[in-house]
């Protein structure tokens, strides 16, 4: 039994963990093999590897009031790798040939984008507490390939060390794509692990003039994800950069036939009817000629100038001549989604279900029947009903009683457990909490301090210890610069000595 634990460990070691036996903290004794393999196989059961697929919405509309964004500095959440498929979440297919060099391949903070005049402010993670850190504004090129430690003053975002939440100053967030990157005072560099962010500031191109509404009042001011700003996208029958424009001819102004033409705001009249021969006017209503006896079947005719005339149809009767049966159903009389249906005595609306009367206009009261049980509240719309349950009742119509884990309040893939009115969740490795929003925060909870300048980063699970390279590592292997006090738990717990 002790040969097949000492093949495993060590088989973990070389292959899995990397750890070469040699390897000591300076003014260290040895570390025996038995420690290091706990802590190995600790480190291993610990990480849990996956992707992340950043929430994004392909389409913003523009907010009339700026909006704070949090961003969490860490690397235990929102750190995704391929650049479309997880940290845009779209297909690359319909993006257009996209080659390597364009997409970047590279661990990093969920990508953000904000309008002009957003805020934005800096949560850092709790394990860099004792560290300070700042971040750095760099170029494309330095945010894939991480800049050095060597950046000018100039490029720091923040004055000093930030430790909890910080703002990023204005200044810092102008129109266009920006690239921050982590800096830490001391220890090892994280930007190659994911601590690095990709920003774009919008405008909007939405005002005719800085009070004026968004788009006129006639369209929405939307971005799409790879648009570099916001412009108007108009209703029906508006038109022009700002929606300022209104189709006339949207509202068919030309009769008998005839066909309408938009013109240039310029020339006074933002339409013209061209009329077949027997037509004129402005909308072509008149009709070439001069009265005659008859001339209008069934109404008045009325002379417009020498060589025009127009027919005043009686009632029930349409036509340039009076001369068609009128239409009951053109004026729409029918409410409430009721189709009209012509009659030789006028017209019926055909209703749908849940309304009555001669156009529609009675709306039945669903609520009369009382459809809502458990004392619920019922709501009366059209040809339907809503009912409010009291709290400890579900359903459409309150029919049975809630089970509070329907409601999953149970995080980061929890197991919730019902116990009648109540639940409680079963938390997933390194979260807490009643509903296991919380991540652990082992650095912290253990008070763990690396030596030779290392970082303890925490892992959902565990956490583990990277470090400065004391010694030169060799191709083909790595070296595990282990925390003492992370040892020293490990040892204290399991029981083992050194």
């Amino acid at each position: 039994m002790e040969n097949t634990d000492k093949s495993f460990s060590e088989a973990i070691l070389s292959k899995e963990a990397g750890v070469k036996y040699n390897s000591y903290l300076p003014g260290e004794t040895k570390i025996s093999k038995s420690a290091v393999c706990i802590l190995a196989c600790l480190l291993q059961m610990c990480v849990v590897n996956g992707q992340v697929i950043c929430e994004r919405q392909m389409t913003a509309e523009w907010r009339v009031e700026p909006k704070p964004t949090v961003i969490k500095w860490t690397l235990r959440e929102n750190i995704c790798s391929d650049f479309y498929t997880e940290c845009w979440n779209v297909n690359k297919t319909i993006t257009g040939g996209i080659s390597e060099e364009q997409n970047l391949i590279i661990p990093q903070i969920c990508p953000l984008q904000l309008q002009l005049g957003d805020s934005l402010f800096i949560s850092s993670e709790p394990s860099f507490q004792s560290y300070g850190m700042n971040l750095v504004n760099i170029s494309r090129e330095e945010f894939i390939n991480c800049p050095k430690t060597d950046v000018l003053q100039e490029q720091m975002i923040f004055v000093c060390q930030i430790r909890g939440l910080h703002q990023v100053d204005p200044n810092w967030l102008g129109v266009g794509t920006h690239y921050f990157a982590e800096l830490h005072k001391r220890g090892p560099l994280l930007c190659n692990m994911g601590l690095r962010l990709n920003i774009t500031v919008k405008q909007q191109f939405c005002q005719q003039s800085p009070n004026a509404p968004l788009c006129s009042g006639h369209g929405k001011c939307l971005s799409h994800v790879w648009e570099k700003a916001y412009n108007c996208h108009c209703f029906s029958q508006y038109s022009g950069r700002f929606c300022q424009k209104f189709d006339m001819c949207s509202t068919k102004p030309c009769h008998n036939n005839a066909s309408c033409t938009e013109k240039s705001e310029l020339s006074g009249d933002s339409y013209e009817c061209t009329c077949p021969p027997q037509f004129s006017g402005k909308n072509c209503t008149e009709i070439v000629g001069q009265c005659q006896s008859h001339t209008c079947f069934n109404g008045n005719c009325s002379n417009v100038s020498p060589n025009t005339f127009l027919c005043e149809c009686d009632k029930d009767f349409a036509g340039p001549f009076c001369e068609e049966p009128g239409d009951p159903c053109a004026s729409h009389p029918c409410v409430n989604g009721g189709i009209c249906q012509y009659k030789q005595s006028g017209y019926v609306c055909d209703c749908p279900t849940g309304f009555l009367g001669h156009n529609c206009e009675i709306d039945i009261n669903e609520c009369s029947s009382m459809p809502c049980q458990n004392r619920g509240t019922c709501i009366d719309l059209p040809n339907d009903v809503a009912c409010i349950c009291l709290p400890i009742f579900t359903g459409r119509f309150c029919e049975r009683i809630l089970n509070p884990c329907e409601l999953l309040p149970c995080l980061n893939n929890a197991t919730c457990v019902a116990q009648q009115l109540n639940y409680n969740c079963r938390c997933m490795p390194g979260f807490t909490g009643k509903n296991c929003e919380e991540v652990i925060d082992y650095c912290r909870l253990l008070s763990i301090n690396c030596l030779n300048e290392g970082l303890c980063l925490n892992i959902i699970g565990g956490f583990t210890g990277t470090g400065r390279a004391v010694y030169p590592v060799r191709e083909g292997e790595l070296e595990l610069r282990v925390c003492k006090a992370i040892r020293d738990y490990v040892l204290t717990n399991k029981g083992h000595n050194p």
